[in-house]
């Protein structure tokens, strides 16, 4: 008789690419505190589409509200959104935080970056779009991409955001010319 056996899962898969992540430069063009949530800031934030995207962060321990206007941040628009504390989330803005979490700083773009523009790991800032294709909405909740990467997600002794080990980055022209995105004072933290 024959058996019927299934592979063993794969102890040692491969993390995933961090252009699985769709990553990009926003600027803050609204913001203001939750009415119901003494954590949560609501923001409208542009990054590069047809109208800003409204997300919720939880920062509030962390940031008054008149140090958001305008800013550059870095953001996560491959979620499903969410809905905090009532309010529907598109999104995710990374921040670095210390070890003891006592500090969190949002991860700023390198300076001269516009809204919409692509953040990437430095070994991918020249690859053709094809290849830096980002995961579904769908794909990054069915198959935890976001969990996987996380621990790969950190900020370096110099600040620099990187994954696995390696820069993140904005392409700044059409000459491959890239910044590297940094914590203003978060060194040898988590980013999420």
């Amino acid at each position: 008789a024959a058996r019927m056996c299934s592979a063993p899962p794969a102890e040692d898969e491969a993390p995933p690419k961090f252009s699985t992540l769709d990553v990009r430069v926003g600027r803050i063009v609204e913001a203001w505190a939750h009415p119901d949530s003494e954590k949560l800031f609501c923001e409208r934030i542009d990054v590069g589409e047809a109208q800003p995207r409204e997300i919720a962060s939880g920062l509030r321990a962390h940031y008054k509200l008149e140090q958001l206007a305008d800013r550059l941040v870095l953001v996560v628009c491959n979620l499903k959104p969410a809905k905090l504390a009532g309010f529907e989330s598109n999104g995710m803005v990374f921040c670095a935080s210390s070890a003891d979490k006592g500090k969190v700083e949002f991860v700023d773009p390198p300076e001269g970056a516009q809204p919409g523009a692509r953040v990437l790991a430095l070994a991918e800032a020249a690859a053709p779009p094809a290849d830096v294709e980002p995961a579904s909405s769908n794909q990054m909740k069915k198959k935890k991409l976001l969990e996987k990467m996380s621990a790969g997600l950190r900020t370096d002794a110099g600040r620099v955001a990187t994954y696995l080990g390696e820069p993140l980055v904005v392409r700044l022209d059409e000459d491959g010319t890239t910044g590297q995105c940094t914590a203003p004072t978060v060194a040898g933290g988590s980013i999420s």
